[in-house]
């Protein structure tokens, strides 16, 4: 079984504060995928252990604040990714789900309420 804890932070961020720039599709999808993409990259370079998982965290943070889909919960998934190097073939598709169904999620949550979210989708 495959844990994704990052993904509870990510639904308290969405929920709580859905107009947050950092609650938007952009953000939460984008911010976990290239965390994701950068930590399996450096794994399959061979990279091993905390420092690096330092490393790969510091691209990771680098590469989501140039692209502008900063999520915070997106760098403790890269710290996960980097200290459990979890099989990617079972691990990708599981959080492109998990961060896909807490936007959508929260998009028929705030039609139900007559609310506005996403605010934006890039």
């Amino acid at each position: 079984m495959v844990l994704v804890p990052p993904l509870a932070a990510t639904m308290a961020i969405v929920t709580a504060t859905p107009a947050s720039p950092l609650a938007q599709p952009r953000h939460v999808i984008g911010g976990h995928m290239l965390s994701c993409l950068v930590c399996f990259t450096v794994l399959a370079l061979g990279w091993h252990g905390p420092w690096a998982a330092v490393v790969a965290c510091g691209i990771a943070c680098g590469l989501v604040l140039v692209l502008k889909a900063a999520h915070p919960p997106a760098m403790a998934t890269a710290v996960m990714i980097m200290l459990a190097a979890p099989p990617a073939t079972r691990f990708v598709p599981l959080l492109a789900a998990g961060a896909v169904l807490l936007v959508m999620v929260q998009m028929v949550s705030a039609r139900l309420q007559r609310e506005v979210y996403p605010t934006s989708w890039w």
